[in-house]
């Protein structure tokens, strides 16, 4: 399991870099149907993490540590993050036909929303991995991580 957490990481990395700029790499096609698999990519990360998610969320003002509870409130900016730049991403969407969605708003409200929530997300993705670095260590140096 924590091969494939590995892998699910470093493709969700890779691909949020990716998509930083939605002209370069493959173009804007490219950039709104991978920002469509990264968010199911987020979820499935999710999925596979709920048995942590559950356990913090019982013991949060209870007896969680105080990193499991920076590592909860980060973790529910980013799904907060996430949700707002796939929510603005539908809406200003040119490649992808999502106007049967009707969103309402302006233009330059999802634009200014998408850009700000991508960018403040990415820093939330930096300091997740920040704090998640011993992991990624022991990942790559193939040792085993007592639960």
């Amino acid at each position: 399991m924590n091969r494939i957490k590995l892998i699910l990481n470093i493709l969700i990395l890779i691909v949020m870099l990716l998509l930083m700029d939605p002209r370069s790499f493959y173009g804007l096609e490219f950039h709104e149907w991978a920002g469509l698999i990264i968010g199911l990519f987020f979820i499935l990360h999710k999925a596979l993490n709920w048995s942590w998610i559950k356990k913090v969320t019982v013991c949060f003002f209870k007896s969680s540590p105080g990193r499991a509870r920076l590592n909860y409130v980060l973790d529910v900016l980013l799904l907060a993050g996430m949700v707002l730049m796939i929510l603005s991403g539908i809406a200003i969407a040119r490649t992808i036909d999502f106007s049967w969605m009707n969103l309402g708003g302006s233009g330059m409200f999802w634009r200014v929303m998408h850009t700000s929530s991508s960018f403040i997300t990415l820093a939330l993705f930096g300091i997740h991995l920040g704090l998640h670095w011993k992991w990624v260590q022991l990942r790559f140096k193939f040792k085993k991580v007592k639960a």
